[in-house]
Protein backbone atom coordinates (compact mmCIF):
# COMPACT_ATOMS: atom_id res chain seq x y z
CA UNK A 1 0.00 0.00 0.00
CA UNK A 2 2.87 2.39 0.72
CA UNK A 3 4.43 1.92 -2.47
CA UNK A 4 0.90 2.52 -4.38
CA UNK A 5 0.40 5.70 -2.53
CA UNK A 6 4.11 7.01 -2.90
CA UNK A 7 3.61 6.17 -7.06
CA UNK A 8 0.67 8.16 -6.89
CA UNK A 9 2.34 10.87 -5.31
CA UNK A 10 5.48 11.10 -7.59
CA UNK A 11 3.06 11.53 -9.98
CA UNK A 12 2.29 15.12 -9.07
CA UNK A 13 -1.25 15.25 -8.53
CA UNK A 14 -1.28 14.53 -4.66
CA UNK A 15 1.12 17.16 -4.29
CA UNK A 16 -0.40 19.30 -6.28
CA UNK A 17 -3.64 18.91 -4.52
CA UNK A 18 -2.02 19.31 -0.86
CA UNK A 19 0.45 22.18 -2.37
CA UNK A 20 -2.64 24.07 -3.60
CA UNK A 21 -4.89 23.11 -0.26
CA UNK A 22 -1.91 24.95 1.88
CA UNK A 23 -1.66 27.98 -0.24
CA UNK A 24 -5.92 28.05 0.39
CA UNK A 25 -6.93 27.73 -3.04
CA UNK A 26 -8.25 24.23 -3.39
CA UNK A 27 -11.34 24.18 -5.26
CA UNK A 28 -13.91 21.99 -3.13
CA UNK A 29 -13.60 19.29 -5.87
CA UNK A 30 -9.77 19.77 -4.84
CA UNK A 31 -11.06 19.46 -1.14
CA UNK A 32 -13.02 16.34 -1.41
CA UNK A 33 -10.50 14.45 -3.62
CA UNK A 34 -7.38 15.60 -1.00
CA UNK A 35 -9.70 14.36 2.08
CA UNK A 36 -11.19 10.81 0.77
CA UNK A 37 -7.16 10.07 0.11
CA UNK A 38 -5.91 11.19 3.69
CA UNK A 39 -8.61 9.19 5.22
CA UNK A 40 -7.62 6.12 2.47
CA UNK A 41 -4.60 4.71 4.94
CA UNK A 42 -2.02 5.65 7.62
CA UNK A 43 0.92 6.39 5.22
CA UNK A 44 -1.58 8.96 3.49
CA UNK A 45 -2.28 10.99 6.95
CA UNK A 46 1.20 10.33 8.05
CA UNK A 47 2.70 11.78 4.35
CA UNK A 48 -0.23 15.09 4.97
CA UNK A 49 0.94 15.77 8.42
CA UNK A 50 4.75 15.93 6.99
CA UNK A 51 4.28 17.93 4.27
CA UNK A 52 1.63 20.26 6.27
CA UNK A 53 4.26 20.93 8.92
CA UNK A 54 7.26 22.01 6.87
CA UNK A 55 4.50 24.31 5.26
CA UNK A 56 3.36 25.55 8.56
CA UNK A 57 7.14 25.92 10.15
CA UNK A 58 8.27 27.70 7.30
CA UNK A 59 5.55 29.66 4.95
CA UNK A 60 6.53 32.80 7.00
CA UNK A 61 10.07 33.36 6.24
CA UNK A 62 11.25 35.38 3.01
CA UNK A 63 12.61 33.11 0.26
CA UNK A 64 16.02 35.02 -1.28
CA UNK A 65 18.28 33.07 -3.51
CA UNK A 66 17.12 31.84 -7.19
CA UNK A 67 19.79 29.71 -7.22
CA UNK A 68 19.26 27.92 -4.10
CA UNK A 69 15.64 27.21 -5.66
CA UNK A 70 17.12 26.03 -8.46
CA UNK A 71 19.27 23.48 -6.65
CA UNK A 72 15.96 22.53 -4.89
CA UNK A 73 14.16 21.51 -7.84
CA UNK A 74 16.61 19.74 -9.83
CA UNK A 75 16.79 17.39 -6.39
CA UNK A 76 13.18 16.36 -6.82
CA UNK A 77 13.18 16.24 -10.80
CA UNK A 78 15.70 13.70 -10.77
CA UNK A 79 13.03 11.06 -11.22
CA UNK A 80 13.86 8.66 -8.72
CA UNK A 81 10.02 6.68 -8.39
CA UNK A 82 11.63 5.08 -4.89
CA UNK A 83 12.51 8.25 -3.27
CA UNK A 84 9.13 10.05 -1.33
CA UNK A 85 8.96 14.08 -1.92
CA UNK A 86 9.35 13.63 1.98
CA UNK A 87 12.57 11.58 1.72
CA UNK A 88 13.84 14.38 -0.76
CA UNK A 89 12.86 17.73 1.58
CA UNK A 90 14.20 15.84 4.63
CA UNK A 91 18.08 15.80 2.52
CA UNK A 92 17.56 19.50 0.76
CA UNK A 93 16.53 21.09 3.83
CA UNK A 94 20.08 19.96 6.24
CA UNK A 95 21.82 21.90 3.02
CA UNK A 96 18.99 24.48 1.99
CA UNK A 97 17.48 26.27 4.67
CA UNK A 98 13.88 25.91 5.54
CA UNK A 99 13.07 28.70 3.69
CA UNK A 100 13.76 27.29 0.19
CA UNK A 101 11.64 24.40 0.83
CA UNK A 102 8.75 27.08 0.86
CA UNK A 103 9.90 27.89 -3.03
CA UNK A 104 9.32 24.59 -4.02
CA UNK A 105 5.75 24.42 -2.16
CA UNK A 106 4.80 27.72 -3.66
CA UNK A 107 6.15 26.49 -7.39
CA UNK A 108 4.21 23.43 -7.30
CA UNK A 109 0.37 25.09 -6.56
CA UNK A 110 1.56 28.08 -8.60
CA UNK A 111 -0.38 26.51 -11.88
CA UNK A 112 -3.28 26.19 -9.47
CA UNK A 113 -3.41 29.38 -8.12
CA UNK A 114 -6.69 31.63 -8.39
CA UNK A 115 -7.05 35.18 -7.55
CA UNK A 116 -9.34 36.29 -4.87
CA UNK A 117 -12.09 37.68 -7.57
CA UNK A 118 -12.19 34.51 -9.27
CA UNK A 119 -12.88 31.96 -6.13
CA UNK A 120 -16.30 31.11 -4.59
CA UNK A 121 -16.95 31.65 -0.71
CA UNK A 122 -18.02 28.60 0.87
CA UNK A 123 -19.81 27.71 3.93
CA UNK A 124 -19.23 24.65 6.36
CA UNK A 125 -22.00 23.36 8.92
CA UNK A 126 -21.15 20.92 11.64
CA UNK A 127 -24.05 19.14 13.81
CA UNK A 128 -22.94 19.15 17.04
CA UNK A 129 -22.75 15.37 18.49
CA UNK A 130 -25.99 14.71 20.16
CA UNK A 131 -28.38 17.38 17.91
CA UNK A 132 -29.13 17.94 14.51
CA UNK A 133 -29.14 21.44 12.46
CA UNK A 134 -31.65 22.75 9.76
CA UNK A 135 -30.35 24.90 7.05
CA UNK A 136 -31.64 26.46 4.02
CA UNK A 137 -29.53 26.53 1.07
CA UNK A 138 -28.93 29.69 -1.53
CA UNK A 139 -31.73 28.31 -3.63
CA UNK A 140 -34.39 27.35 -1.12
CA UNK A 141 -33.84 23.85 -0.04
CA UNK A 142 -33.63 22.54 3.12
CA UNK A 143 -31.20 20.03 4.75
CA UNK A 144 -31.48 18.57 8.21
CA UNK A 145 -27.56 17.51 9.18
CA UNK A 146 -27.51 15.10 11.49
CA UNK A 147 -25.29 14.32 14.47
CA UNK A 148 -21.18 14.78 14.04
CA UNK A 149 -21.88 15.36 10.66
CA UNK A 150 -20.98 18.59 8.36
CA UNK A 151 -22.10 19.53 5.02
CA UNK A 152 -19.98 22.32 2.78
CA UNK A 153 -21.87 24.59 0.38
CA UNK A 154 -21.32 27.85 -1.70
CA UNK A 155 -22.72 31.32 -0.67
CA UNK A 156 -23.81 31.27 -4.69
CA UNK A 157 -24.39 28.40 -6.88
CA UNK A 158 -23.13 28.28 -10.17
CA UNK A 159 -25.62 28.75 -13.27
CA UNK A 160 -25.32 25.02 -14.10
CA UNK A 161 -25.59 22.96 -11.08
CA UNK A 162 -26.19 23.61 -7.18
CA UNK A 163 -23.08 21.09 -5.89
CA UNK A 164 -22.87 20.75 -2.14
CA UNK A 165 -20.30 18.39 -0.32
CA UNK A 166 -21.58 15.71 2.52
CA UNK A 167 -19.57 13.85 5.32
CA UNK A 168 -22.56 11.89 7.49
CA UNK A 169 -25.70 11.72 6.96
CA UNK A 170 -28.65 14.58 5.96
CA UNK A 171 -32.05 14.81 4.82
CA UNK A 172 -32.95 16.75 1.85
CA UNK A 173 -35.84 18.67 0.46
CA UNK A 174 -34.31 19.78 -3.10
CA UNK A 175 -36.25 22.87 -4.82
CA UNK A 176 -37.33 21.85 -7.69
CA UNK A 177 -35.38 23.64 -10.67
CA UNK A 178 -35.29 21.04 -13.80
CA UNK A 179 -32.31 23.03 -15.20
CA UNK A 180 -29.89 23.27 -12.36
CA UNK A 181 -29.49 19.37 -11.32
CA UNK A 182 -28.62 19.46 -6.85
CA UNK A 183 -25.36 17.10 -6.63
CA UNK A 184 -24.72 16.13 -2.98
CA UNK A 185 -20.75 14.81 -3.35
CA UNK A 186 -19.74 12.20 -0.65
CA UNK A 187 -16.55 10.62 -0.08
CA UNK A 188 -18.19 7.34 -2.22
CA UNK A 189 -20.52 8.74 -4.71
CA UNK A 190 -22.71 11.26 -5.77
CA UNK A 191 -26.07 11.88 -6.02
CA UNK A 192 -28.06 14.10 -8.62
CA UNK A 193 -31.79 15.19 -8.25
CA UNK A 194 -33.68 18.12 -9.59
CA UNK A 195 -36.51 18.17 -7.03
CA UNK A 196 -37.20 15.54 -4.71
CA UNK A 197 -36.38 14.46 -0.90
CA UNK A 198 -34.11 11.87 0.09
CA UNK A 199 -31.68 10.71 2.79
CA UNK A 200 -27.82 10.61 2.54
CA UNK A 201 -25.55 8.42 5.14
CA UNK A 202 -21.78 8.35 4.33
CA UNK A 203 -20.17 8.55 7.56
CA UNK A 204 -16.02 8.75 7.49
CA UNK A 205 -15.24 4.62 7.05
CA UNK A 206 -18.25 3.25 6.30
CA UNK A 207 -18.34 0.10 4.67
CA UNK A 208 -22.23 0.56 3.27
CA UNK A 209 -22.96 4.10 2.86
CA UNK A 210 -26.81 4.33 1.60
CA UNK A 211 -29.54 6.86 -0.09
CA UNK A 212 -32.98 6.62 0.63
CA UNK A 213 -35.87 8.06 -1.10
CA UNK A 214 -39.10 9.56 -0.40
CA UNK A 215 -40.13 11.31 -3.61
CA UNK A 216 -39.09 12.02 -6.76
CA UNK A 217 -36.00 10.35 -8.31
CA UNK A 218 -32.69 10.70 -7.97
CA UNK A 219 -29.39 9.18 -9.67
CA UNK A 220 -26.62 7.83 -7.96
CA UNK A 221 -23.25 8.05 -9.74
CA UNK A 222 -19.35 7.24 -9.19
CA UNK A 223 -17.37 9.87 -8.25
CA UNK A 224 -15.84 12.26 -11.03
CA UNK A 225 -17.41 10.00 -13.58
CA UNK A 226 -19.39 12.41 -15.87
CA UNK A 227 -20.25 9.32 -17.78
CA UNK A 228 -22.94 7.60 -18.66
CA UNK A 229 -21.25 4.12 -17.91
CA UNK A 230 -20.76 5.88 -13.84
CA UNK A 231 -24.30 5.38 -13.28
CA UNK A 232 -24.36 3.03 -10.54
CA UNK A 233 -28.29 3.24 -9.99
CA UNK A 234 -31.35 4.99 -10.22
CA UNK A 235 -33.98 5.00 -7.62
CA UNK A 236 -37.89 5.47 -7.23
CA UNK A 237 -40.06 6.72 -4.21
CA UNK A 238 -40.08 4.79 -1.62
CA UNK A 239 -36.38 2.88 -2.53
CA UNK A 240 -33.58 2.40 0.10
CA UNK A 241 -30.21 1.48 -1.31
CA UNK A 242 -26.87 0.58 0.17
CA UNK A 243 -23.35 0.56 -1.52
CA UNK A 244 -20.70 -1.60 -0.52
CA UNK A 245 -18.05 0.38 -1.19
CA UNK A 246 -15.44 -2.34 -1.19
CA UNK A 247 -16.94 -4.76 -3.83
CA UNK A 248 -19.30 -1.58 -5.53
CA UNK A 249 -22.35 -4.23 -5.19
CA UNK A 250 -25.65 -2.39 -4.60
CA UNK A 251 -28.58 -3.66 -2.64
CA UNK A 252 -31.91 -1.98 -3.33
CA UNK A 253 -34.83 -2.63 -1.17
CA UNK A 254 -38.47 -1.25 -1.25
CA UNK A 255 -39.98 -0.17 1.90
CA UNK A 256 -41.47 1.93 4.77
CA UNK A 257 -38.50 4.17 4.29
CA UNK A 258 -39.56 6.82 7.34
CA UNK A 259 -37.27 4.55 9.98
CA UNK A 260 -33.96 5.92 8.07
CA UNK A 261 -34.89 9.51 8.64
CA UNK A 262 -37.21 9.73 11.50
CA UNK A 263 -33.92 11.25 13.43
CA UNK A 264 -34.87 14.86 11.67
CA UNK A 265 -37.89 14.78 13.70
CA UNK A 266 -36.34 14.12 16.79
CA UNK A 267 -37.15 10.25 16.52
CA UNK A 268 -35.94 6.43 16.88
CA UNK A 269 -37.80 4.20 14.85
CA UNK A 270 -36.94 0.64 14.24
CA UNK A 271 -38.62 -2.23 12.18
CA UNK A 272 -36.45 -5.58 12.68
CA UNK A 273 -33.39 -3.85 13.42
CA UNK A 274 -30.49 -5.50 14.49
CA UNK A 275 -28.88 -4.88 17.71
CA UNK A 276 -26.03 -3.38 16.10
CA UNK A 277 -27.76 -0.75 14.00
CA UNK A 278 -30.30 0.02 17.26
CA UNK A 279 -26.96 1.01 19.35
CA UNK A 280 -25.22 3.40 16.33
CA UNK A 281 -28.77 5.11 16.00
CA UNK A 282 -29.05 5.56 19.90
CA UNK A 283 -25.06 6.48 19.70
CA UNK A 284 -25.51 9.58 17.32
CA UNK A 285 -29.06 10.42 19.09
CA UNK A 286 -27.12 10.75 22.21
CA UNK A 287 -23.82 11.17 21.96
CA UNK A 288 -22.83 8.10 23.57
CA UNK A 289 -19.83 5.37 22.99
CA UNK A 290 -21.90 2.08 22.67
CA UNK A 291 -20.01 -1.26 23.17
CA UNK A 292 -22.14 -4.50 22.60
CA UNK A 293 -20.68 -7.50 24.14
CA UNK A 294 -21.18 -11.55 22.82
CA UNK A 295 -22.28 -12.59 19.31
CA UNK A 296 -25.11 -14.18 20.78
CA UNK A 297 -26.97 -10.89 21.23
CA UNK A 298 -26.36 -9.59 17.70
CA UNK A 299 -28.85 -11.62 16.26
CA UNK A 300 -31.74 -9.74 18.50
CA UNK A 301 -34.00 -7.10 15.98
CA UNK A 302 -36.13 -4.93 17.27
CA UNK A 303 -39.33 -2.84 16.13
CA UNK A 304 -40.49 -0.26 18.10
CA UNK A 305 -40.28 4.10 18.12
CA UNK A 306 -38.64 5.93 20.74
CA UNK A 307 -39.42 10.34 21.12
CA UNK A 308 -37.68 12.15 23.27
CA UNK A 309 -36.93 9.13 25.69
CA UNK A 310 -34.03 9.67 28.02
CA UNK A 311 -31.43 7.50 27.80
CA UNK A 312 -31.76 5.97 30.85
CA UNK A 313 -35.70 4.87 29.99
CA UNK A 314 -34.83 4.05 26.48
CA UNK A 315 -32.50 1.39 27.38
CA UNK A 316 -34.63 -0.14 30.36
CA UNK A 317 -37.21 -0.31 27.55
CA UNK A 318 -34.76 -2.28 25.31
CA UNK A 319 -33.73 -4.53 28.61
CA UNK A 320 -37.19 -6.15 29.30
CA UNK A 321 -37.97 -6.87 25.93
CA UNK A 322 -35.31 -9.42 25.49
CA UNK A 323 -32.57 -10.88 27.18
CA UNK A 324 -29.77 -7.81 27.49
CA UNK A 325 -28.31 -6.22 30.31
CA UNK A 326 -25.77 -2.88 30.44
CA UNK A 327 -23.58 -1.49 32.38
CA UNK A 328 -22.24 2.04 31.97
CA UNK A 329 -18.93 3.84 32.41
CA UNK A 330 -18.46 7.13 33.40
CA UNK A 331 -16.40 9.73 31.58
CA UNK A 332 -12.95 10.28 32.14
CA UNK A 333 -10.63 13.06 32.33
CA UNK A 334 -8.33 13.10 29.56
CA UNK A 335 -4.64 14.70 29.72
CA UNK A 336 -5.55 17.67 27.66
CA UNK A 337 -8.13 18.18 29.82
CA UNK A 338 -11.19 17.20 28.31
CA UNK A 339 -13.29 14.08 29.04
CA UNK A 340 -14.12 11.43 27.48
CA UNK A 341 -17.65 10.09 25.95
CA UNK A 342 -19.91 8.38 28.01
CA UNK A 343 -19.98 4.67 27.18
CA UNK A 344 -22.68 2.05 27.70
CA UNK A 345 -21.67 -1.46 27.46
CA UNK A 346 -24.28 -4.20 26.41
CA UNK A 347 -23.93 -7.29 27.20
CA UNK A 348 -26.58 -10.95 27.26
CA UNK A 349 -28.07 -11.45 30.44
CA UNK A 350 -28.22 -14.81 30.09
CA UNK A 351 -26.23 -16.44 32.52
Amino acid sequence: MIQENMDKNNSGLIDNLIANYLVGNASEDEILELESWIHESDENQKYFRQYKNIWDASVELPIETDKALAKVLKQINRGNTQISIWQILQRVAAILFIPLLVSMLWLTAGKYFKTANDSVTYNKVVAAFGTFSLLELPDGSKVWLNSGSSLRYPDKFKSDNRTVYLIGEAYFEVHSDKTMPFLVNTPYFTVKATGTKFNVRTEKNFRSPSVTLVEGKVAVEKLNSGKQNGLITILQPNQHMTYDTLSGHVVIQTEDTYKHFAWKDGKLVFRNDNISEVARRISLQYNVDIEIKGDEIKKYRYRATFEDEPLGELLRLLKISSSIDYSEVKPKALPDGTFSRRKIIIFSAVN
